[in-house]
């Protein structure tokens, strides 16, 4: 009876080293890093030909191999493969048969670099977007309420005068300061907004239309209302909208 009791107790003591010898092993290992890029980014790419063009992109990290997408004004491009690793971050995106590739650096909640497509090229900025923050639902912008005081950021229903020739379009702007960001959609598709600026009640920016140029628009913001003028190729033009 004395020896099973022992043996009972030897069984149970080994059976405690082993457990703790294999907790303090795991504890041991190297941890494995912590995910801090995964997630929902915010931001622009410069270009010196279209202005700045508003990104969303989303990344996903899967032990420093990365995927996701790239939204822009003219549809979603796929990140078809990408790395990040010390603080370094590369990805290449399929942007309509063309490859694309990112090249930056991650610091604290920002993403800092260049990117390059089909020759063209520039400084590429992202932020991470607030956890919560309302998301745009799919060919529309942003829910988010514009900040207090804002009278540019939102939709507009549009009209220029041609030649006595009304042109209908959209706009969807975002005031950041005094940078104004966005896109005009209409009959020559989505057209991401360069040059754009709002200061004491005045709007400017430009487009830059396939096969037609340069066209910059300028107007007032007044009770929901932007009337102004539009000057293309040396001719000029009124146009306004009205804020949904």
């Amino acid at each position: 009876m004395r020896a099973r009791t022992i043996m009972t107790l030897l069984s149970v003591a080994l059976l405690m080293t082993f457990s703790v010898a294999s907790a303090l092993a795991f504890s041991n290992e190297p941890n494995q890093a912590k995910d801090t890029i995964s997630g929902k980014y915010e931001g622009v790419a410069k270009s010196d030909q279209l202005g700045d063009i508003p990104l969303t992109v989303e990344i996903k990290n899967d032990n420093g191999k990365l995927s996701g997408s790239i939204n822009t004004p003219q549809g979603p491009a796929a990140i078809t493969s990408g790395t990040y690793a010390d603080g370094k971050v590369t990805m290449k995106f399929d942007a309509g048969g063309n490859e694309g590739t990112v090249t930056a650096t991650v610091v604290g909640e920002k993403i800092s670099g260049k990117w390059e497509l089909a020759g063209q090229g520039g400084a590429l900025e992202l932020k991470r977007a607030a956890v919560g923050a309302a998301t745009a639902p799919a060919g529309g912008s942003s829910a988010a309420a514009p900040a207090a005081g804002d009278v540019v950021t939102g939709e507009w229903d549009g009209s220029a005068d041609a030649n006595g020739t009304a042109i209908p379009f959209t706009l969807k702007l975002k005031l950041d300061g005094d940078k104004v960001t966005g896109t005009s959609d209409g009959g020559q598709g989505s057209l991401p907004i360069s040059k754009g600026t709002y200061s004491a009640g005045k709007l400017s920016f430009s487009l830059e239309i396939p096969n037609a140029g340069e066209v910059v628009l300028t107007g007032a913001i007044k009770d929901g209302k932007i009337a102004g003028e539009y000057t293309m190729s040396g001719q000029t033009g009124k146009w306004e909208a009205k804020k949904k």
